[in-house]
């Protein structure tokens, strides 16, 4: 009796989350001038995906109540920054949206790091079920 060789078809390697929002937001990140500055626009991209994956209807509202907390956060914040910071959330919303609008994976914390002399964004990630 011959043996027969399993055929098992590999689903192809899925994309770490990390390279995904670096997909779609590496030049905004890169607007930091320092590495303090690069982890607040990151923290504000991954805001941005996390309300991307929301419904539709759901992210007028969501937008409002980030920016209500953004602003208690950044008391100091000039009504310009804030105006800024939400058209900044609004801009990076669609381009996650246009790159991985299948993609429902919420992002519950972002950091970067300098190794070797680059700029390294880890990205800890729930995924719905």
């Amino acid at each position: 009796m011959s043996k027969k060789k399993i055929s098992r078809k590999r689903k192809p390697p899925k994309k770490k989350v990390s390279a995904m929002v670096l997909d779609f937001a590496k030049e905004y990140i890169a607007m930091g001038e320092d590495l303090e500055d690069k982890q607040q626009l990151l923290t504000g991209a991954a805001s941005a995906w996390n309300i991307a994956c929301l419904d539709e209807i759901e992210r007028d509202f969501s937008i409002k109540r980030y920016m209500k907390e953004y602003e208690k956060i950044n008391s100091t914040f000039s009504n310009q920054d804030l105006q800024d910071v939400e058209e900044n959330l609004r801009l990076l919303i669609p381009q996650k949206e246009k790159l991985y609008p299948d993609v429902k994976v919420q992002i519950a914390g972002a950091y970067i790091e300098v190794k070797g002399g680059k700029d390294h964004v880890y990205v800890m990630s729930v995924r719905e079920e």
